[in-house]
């Protein structure tokens, strides 16, 4: 049986300091076996006038094979993980089925407002449900908080709780690491993380370590979908980079803290499967003029993906 991973999902983000303020925006780079996808995210206060010029970058695409096969270069340095799944019984490259996964989601999301209608996905199977995490096993997560800005990981946790609440998703903090991003990153990584797809990664990082936010790219984020031959995706892990010195300037300003937050919980989003929109008044949508946060839209395009299936075969 063939076992497809296909491209990571990716949002960039910029920022810019000038005289009256600063302007960000955020590329979407979605990679895959077939196509490139792209969409800008911007912060349209009235401070922040001037946009900065787009540019998609390569992703992370994890190249299909038989299972089995090499499929990149393994690039990390863990502290550890929590807990160890069952021996891989001879899959080399994909760990062991069904660990952790329940036989039914593990908590309701809260039920969105009606009406709102305004929010896209990031790829859908050919049924046309979206590509989301199994809402049956927690999705687990590490946060590399070494080069973290004062207060920053609080700003992590809320726009988690944030994202549990409207999906029903439930994340598990596994702790620190010093896993560096990277893009060829793996999704099963036995040696770092034991006998399961490999946790989210949250990396608070710099250009130097991470090239990919060389410039004014303020942060990538996203996830990688899995398949067996022409069967149904579902995301099994994913990363979201930080550019850790970009950030601590922004939390200088006064309300910086919400448009950190703001940038996260959009990237977040993206992580778990929303795509952009063309309705102003959502957070998906590619312009931020105020950090309030989901929207009726976003809310339920998440609740929606958080009515994946349950996966005991991944």
């Amino acid at each position: 049986m063939e076992d497809r991973r296909e491209g990571s999902r990716h949002a960039r983000a910029r920022v810019r300091r000038g005289a009256r303020g600063i302007a960000r925006l955020l590329v979407i780079a979605a990679l895959s076996a077939v196509a490139v996808f792209g969409a800008a995210l911007a912060v349209s206060d009235p401070r922040f006038k001037e946009l900065l010029d787009v540019r998609i970058g390569p992703g992370t695409g994890q190249p299909g094979g038989q299972s089995g096969e090499s499929s990149g270069q393994q690039d990390t340095h863990p502290t550890g993980h929590a807990g160890q799944a069952p021996p891989a019984e001879g899959r080399t490259k994909t760990p062991p089925a069904g660990f952790e996964e329940s036989d039914a989601p593990l908590a309701a999301a809260s039920p969105p407002p009606p009406g709102g209608d305004s929010y896209r996905f990031l790829a859908v199977n050919g049924d046309g449900s979206p590509v989301g995490y199994s809402p049956c096993r927690p999705l687990h997560y590490v946060v590399n908080d070494e080069l973290a800005p004062a207060g920053a990981q609080q700003l992590i946790m809320e726009a988690i709780t944030t994202i549990s609440a409207a999906t029903g998703i439930q994340f598990i903090y596994d702790g620190t690491t010093r896993e560096q991003p990277s893009p060829q990153r793996q999704p099963y990584q036995p040696e770092a993380y034991g006998e399961r797809w490999a946790p989210l990664l949250i990396a608070w990082t710099t250009p130097d370590a991470a090239p990919q936010l060389k410039g004014k790219v303020i942060g990538t984020g996203g996830s990688t979908h899995f398949s067996y031959d022409d069967g149904p995706k579902a995301f099994v892990t994913g990363g979201l980079d930080l550019d850790s010195p970009q950030i601590a300037n922004e939390l200088l300003n006064p309300d910086g803290h919400l448009y950190a937050r703001a940038v996260i919980l959009h990237e977040l989003s993206h992580v778990m499967g929303l795509d952009h929109v063309e309705d102003p008044t959502q957070l998906m949508y590619p312009e931020i003029g105020t950090p309030e946060g989901l929207s009726a839209g976003d809310l339920n395009g998440l609740f929606e993906l958080g009515k994946a299936q349950c996966r005991k075969d991944l």
